[in-house]
């Protein structure tokens, strides 16, 4: 019998030392946990520079907080959805790429671009007009806007860089308020109450002013004061078309993070979840590069560990680092890791899509005591807003507790039960309110919001410990810790993980 000459030539192969095999064996993937912006930064900007990337999202679809509900053709966002071009510039070229259409949007708490304001009692249900800011105060808001903008440019620009690596100066550390007293403030700081908390950044007598002061640039702080409008966007449409142009590798949605094992030479991640990636191109497809689940690989599956392994060369945690939250992957923590971790507070905040009787042009929030004091973060319903002249769809948001557990369920029926009391035009004080069904929820996202570092720390030089954590078993950062919870701070959380570290 003749024995084909390939034959020979195949177990040759297979029987030489690994040193003289005709090809080398790949290097195995960067593994990303997390395709919200920060994650799918850092995949881009790594196959950018030649490496191979690996994405796991838990979620159903890539964007992270960037989520939104659909009905007629219209989006209703479950997370971000604004933006300024002074304030967000890593992230305009972004949303160039996408096609995503842009719109203007009024910002204004006061002034004459201002929606039409009513507070709900949470209690009684009832309704009132929000105060009209008076002369005098108004007044005086457009008088300490330049000399906020003065000082925010000469003290606190220089030192806002990601992660905060110039080191954060001992008067950002102290809570918002002592800064703008310090800084003989008086105005200012009422203005930003609701705002700050509105938006899911908790109590500005609590949050040190170093936050406050990311988020509210000079642009942002003039946007709030009416002087200009900002754009809103479909920021999830964003995320799911530049992920889909600027990725090759695959991004495996729906996929539960299992355990993360970092003790042998290379870390590997386990997983339970779909196997089809989420992206059409590279892995697993045809022509793709072997990494994959699918069919088409031109390279032996070197780095699977079975069908729910995967070995990396490095892991990024692209998703806010609380110590629930690592911990929740599988992660084993040093010492080190364990202690800055600890120290990493997280905020419930939560967004939905309420069929609800609210007239166009009109924002609900919740009444509080007084001006100068945010609401409650018990989880009930803070802000009401109808984004779509032409839907019956109003976006909610609701404020729970800051480092605290809070059941999703909870914050659900709360909000059901709250907007209840009050479902019916708030101009019309003999209206009968309409209870709020369950299935008038169109959606309901809860989220782990606007991770961040309390004064102690800050002042105990945490970013710092933070940032010599970097690389420590092969394991890497990118959240919104890396500066403020906002679109722009995380995509700029991914470049300056990749630029300093790969």
């Amino acid at each position: 019998m003749r024995i084909p000459v390939l034959f020979f030539l195949v177990l040759s192969v297979f029987s030489l030392g690994a040193a003289a095999w005709p090809w080398k064996p790949p290097k195995a993937p960067v593994c990303i946990v997390g395709a919200g912006p920060a994650g799918l930064i850092s995949a881009s900007k790594l196959e950018s520079k030649g490496y191979e990337t690996v994405v796991f999202e838990k979620q159903a679809h890539v964007g992270g907080k960037c989520q939104a509900f659909y009905e007629d053709g219209l989006f209703h966002p479950l997370g971000a959805a604004f933006f300024s071009n002074a304030s967000w510039p890593n992230t305009l070229p972004v949303i160039d790429a996408s096609g995503v259409a842009i719109e203007p949007f009024s910002l204004a708490v006061s002034g004459p671009t201002a929606r039409e304001i009513f507070t709900f009692n949470v209690t009684t249900g009832q309704t009132e007009p929000f105060p009209t800011p008076s002369a005098a105060f108004a007044a005086e808001v457009a008088k300490e806007i330049p000399l906020y903008a003065a000082l925010w440019e000469e003290k606190f620009q220089p030192i806002r860089v990601p992660n905060f690596k110039k080191g954060v100066p001992d008067e950002f550390t102290v809570p918002a308020t002592q800064w703008f007293a310090e800084n003989n403030f008086t105005a200012l700081p009422v203005l930003l109450v609701e705002p700050l908390a509105l938006f899911g950044y908790g109590d500005i007598r609590v949050v040190p002013a170093l936050y406050v002061l990311m988020y509210i640039t000079p642009d942002v702080l003039t946007a709030f004061a009416g002087v200009h409008d900002v754009f809103i966007t479909d920021f999830h449409a964003v995320w799911e078309r530049w992920s889909a142009k600027f990725i090759k590798g695959p991004i495996n949605t729906n996929t539960e993070i299992t355990g993360i094992d970092r003790s042998g030479p290379l870390p590997v991640v386990k997983f339970k979840g779909q196997k089809e990636p989420h992206s059409g191109g590279g892995y697993g497809s045809k022509g793709g590069n072997g990494w994959g689940w699918g069919g088409g690989f031109i390279a032996p599956d070197w780095w699977h560990y079975g069908n729910n392994g995967q070995a990396c060369s490095s892991v990024i945690l692209a998703f806010p680092p609380s110590l629930t939250n690592l911990k929740a992957v599988g992660l084993k923590l040093t010492g080190s890791e364990e202690e800055v971790f600890s120290e990493v507070g997280i905020q419930n905040y939560y967004a939905s899509a309420v069929n609800f009787n609210l007239p166009n042009g009109i924002q609900l929030q919740a009444a509080t005591s007084s001006v100068a004091v945010p609401p409650p973060e018990d989880g009930e319903p803070v802000a009401g807003l109808r984004l779509q002249a032409s839907s019956d769809v109003i976006t909610w948001w609701s404020l729970g507790p800051y480092r605290k557990f809070q059941a999703e369920e909870f914050a659900r029926e709360l909000l059901r039960t709250t907007l209840s009391k009050f479902n019916k035009d708030p101009r019309n004080a003999t209206a009968m309110s309409m209870a709020v069904k369950e299935s008038d929820i169109k959606a309901f996202r809860k989220w782990d919001y606007f991770p961040h570092f309390d004064s102690a720390p800050l002042k105990d030089n945490f970013y710092d410990k933070f940032n010599k954590l970097q690389g420590q078993k092969k394991t890497f950062y990118a959240s919104a810790i890396s500066g403020f919870e906002i679109v722009e701070w995380a995509i700029q959380s991914g470049q300056d993980l990749v630029d300093s570290h790969f």
